[in-house]
């Protein structure tokens, strides 16, 4: 069990926070950001099936699609803080879950697999979502939790070692993409 480089595949500004939490862990290693596909290109350039990447790929509410090649370049799984709980997979899931007037909501952390928001999920964390919360306000507590499971997480996605899913939690079926998002919105039905 040693320390791994981790890549953040995120907005720079996510980067800098999520550097400074791992500092404020005490976590010796090189975390350093992947903006885009041009970035993440750049860090397996080197790498194959046959010669894997030592580190971990962490992607922060990134809309970047890891491409299969990537995803069996890696030593270590590959993970995703998605800006969603499992029963809302996919890009406009805060849009919809809106929609459904839910009573919770949350960010899930899973292992990256193809097709997207599908692979095996490591936690979730949850909060309340009051009566005529606004998007904003929800946007705000998605961001929060998220950082907060990414605090708790780091120790473990630093590490040289294989993840453990929690059996508990499955993927929803509902397909919240971005086209799906446009069908409802497009056609002025509501989304529950």
């Amino acid at each position: 069990m040693s320390p791994v480089p981790v890549a953040l595949l995120t907005d720079m500004t996510s980067a800098a926070a999520i550097s400074v939490l791992a500092a404020a862990r005490g976590l010796p290693n090189t975390i350093f950001f992947v903006s885009d596909s041009t970035a993440l290109d750049r860090v397996f350039e080197h790498f194959d099936a046959d010669r894997p990447w030592p580190g971990r790929l962490v992607g922060f509410y990134s809309d970047v699609i890891v491409p299969r090649r990537y995803l069996d370049a890696m030593a270590l799984e590959p993970v995703n803080i998605h800006p969603a709980p499992p029963e809302y997979p996919g890009k406009r899931a805060l849009e919809f879950a809106l929609g459904d007037r839910c009573q919770s909501y949350g960010v899930t952390a899973h292992v990256m697999t193809l097709p997207v928001d599908s692979g095996p999920i490591l936690t979730v964390q949850r909060f309340a979502v009051t009566p005529g919360m606004t998007e904003q306000a929800l946007r705000y507590l998605t961001w929060r939790a998220g950082f907060a499971l990414m605090f708790g997480l780091l120790p473990t996605l630093a590490q040289d070692l294989p993840l453990t899913a929690d059996p508990n939690h499955q993927w929803g079926t509902r397909d919240c993409s971005e086209a799906a998002w446009r069908a409802v919105r497009d056609s002025g039905a509501t989304t529950s």
